[in-house]
């Protein structure tokens, strides 16, 4: 006898008179879904398959017997459907769950990089910053397997989209979060603000689209910006001038914060900074003569003019008109000390007062800028207390741009041994203002995030910081030698291409101007 038979005799051995009633009563609670029928009887029945034919024959018996206890055999058929669809409800249920626990991870891994997506942002032109890892934006930390990168997932709309999956998430996020700009906004308490902030940089599909004009007036100011810090340090060699050597984007950035403004009907820009920059920022932006500028290197300040002050040349102010797409600003350049930011609640009573005379209620027709260097951001308390009073009745002046120059140091100090905090600007978390970090070599990342920056500002009249990370030259001042201090940053910087070069190689690349075009738009300057 084989095996299937001898399994089928023993599955069947039982059906016998002595134990008929016993098996009718047993059948009868499975058919009729009894919930007093024992498992294991229900687990025999299921699983007995097409021998349940014998045990419904041996019940019934023949077909002249009484017909009381026979069993409906269409009964039968429909309580094994019943089963069947409860099996497969148990695993729809099952495969609901483990998509919806694949839809609550995925969307946490997307917070993590909302969250944390700056500090693996490349924004370091000089590339020594040492890399992290940081598992919170890892997929493997949320349980998913390499497997899993393909498989479709339900988001609902977050990160607009309605299905997505790990690959193609985690693509949108680096792009957005960890390129050459990163933003810190996820500590805005305001729901609002930080939903706008959220949206702005996740749904612009025209990010870093600039046209080919724009890209034009991008490279001609970098090239104004380095090519005047070329001529002060070939004419007066030694001179302490405190140029913009490294940081030449911000040139390009106050340009594009005037802009947005003059087409949002502002009236005036009152900026404050410390000395680096300054000259550059008297020329480039506020078109200040060359011919002045030169004099007073020459040392031919006039102590008589109350506009010079009988101060050195890197602490004077100067004002003029700028106009933008037909939209004229007036900017303003408020005198500083060596102090570095005791300029700064200067320009705010200033702007507070230019608002008063311009009866501007909305604080949108005067708006302040502060430029500051990393180091004095993070470490002098005026900063803070300014942050501090920026809300109240009698100080708001409807936010401040402020743009830090982060030369990641502080005159000889490295920011490790300087600050407690991973970016000087974490110090403006207090106010809950977001934090936009840029590449300074990549002058459109520079221009895109001041746009946003301003934007955020007028729309919300609350302070905004740039972190514009780029570098320093030739040292705290011309006269110094900054590679005893730092040797390693400075052998780095010694062999680092300027701004204005690469960009202009990055134009020329994207067949935007040609290599004897661009030598040609350097020498005209």
């Amino acid at each position: 006898m084989s095996s299937s038979k001898n399994l089928e005799y023993k599955k069947t051995s039982f059906l016998n008179k002595s134990n008929s009633a016993f098996i009718e009563q047993m059948y009868v609670k499975y058919v009729n879904n009894d919930p007093n029928l024992p498992e294991s009887w229900k687990k025999y029945f299921i699983d007995i398959g097409d021998d349940i034919n014998s045990i419904v024959k041996e019940v019934n018996g023949p077909s002249w017997s009484p017909s009381k206890n026979k069993i409906d055999e269409s009964k039968i058929f429909e309580n094994e459907i019943e089963i069947l669809e409860s099996q497969n409800k148990e695993i729809y249920q099952n495969d609901i769950v483990a998509s919806n626990s694949n839809s609550i991870k995925a969307v946490s891994l997307i917070r993590a990089y909302r969250q944390r997506g700056h500090l693996l942002s490349k924004v370091d032109p000089l590339e020594m910053r040492e890399s992290e890892y940081l598992d919170e934006l890892h997929p493997e930390n949320y349980g998913f397997k390499k497997d899993d990168y393909s498989k479709k997932i339900y988001l609902d709309g977050v990160l607009n989209k309605e299905y997505s999956n790990i690959k193609e998430i985690l693509s949108v996020l680096r792009k957005i979060y960890c390129g050459n700009i990163g933003y810190e906004y996820m500590h805005i308490s305001n729901p609002t603000e930080r939903k706008w902030f959220r949206d702005r940089v996740e749904k612009d599909e025209n990010a870093f689209k600039f046209t080919v004009n724009g890209k034009g007036a991008i490279l001609n100011k970098l090239i104004q910006a380095e090519g005047f810090e070329k001529f002060l340090h070939t004419k007066y060699v030694g001179s302490k001038r405190f140029g913009l050597d490294g940081g030449e984007s911000l040139i390009p950035a106050l340009e594009q914060i005037i802009k947005i403004g003059g087409q949002s009907n502002i009236k005036e820009v009152k900026i404050g900074m410390s000395h680096r920059g300054r000259l550059n920022v008297l020329a480039n932006v506020l078109q200040k003569s060359y011919k002045r500028i030169f004099n007073e290197f020459a040392g031919e300040l006039n102590n008589t003019n109350e506009d010079s002050a009988g101060d050195v040349k890197y602490h004077l102010g100067a004002s003029s008109d700028r106009e933008f797409d037909g939209n004229s600003v007036h900017v303003s350049l408020t005198d500083n000390p060596s102090h570095l930011e005791a300029v700064n609640p200067v320009v705010l009573g200033q702007t507070r007062a230019k608002q008063f005379f311009h009866k501007d209620t909305e604080r949108n027709k005067v708006i302040p800028i502060l430029i500051h260097g990393d180091a004095a951001f993070a470490g002098q308390g005026v900063v803070a207390e300014c942050f501090a009073m920026s809300g109240l009745p009698g100080h708001n002046t409807g936010g401040t741009i402020h743009i830090i120059v982060n030369n990641q140091i502080g005159f000889t100090t490295s920011p490790r041994f300087a600050r407690s905090s991973p970016h000087p600007s974490d110090i403006a978390k207090m106010v809950d203002a977001p934090i936009i970090h840029v590449n300074g070599d990549d002058p459109e990342a520079v221009v895109y995030g001041s746009r946003i920056a301003t934007e955020f500002r007028l729309k919300f009249n609350r302070d905004v910081v740039i972190d514009l990370v780029c570098y320093r030259r030739f040292g705290h001042n011309e006269g110094d030698e900054p590679s005893f201090t730092q040797p390693l940053m400075y052998k780095k910087i010694r062999s680092h291409q300027s701004t204005a070069n690469i960009y202009g190689s990055k134009l020329i690349n994207e067949n935007l101007i040609s290599k004897e075009g661009l030598n040609n738009q350097i020498k005209k300057i």
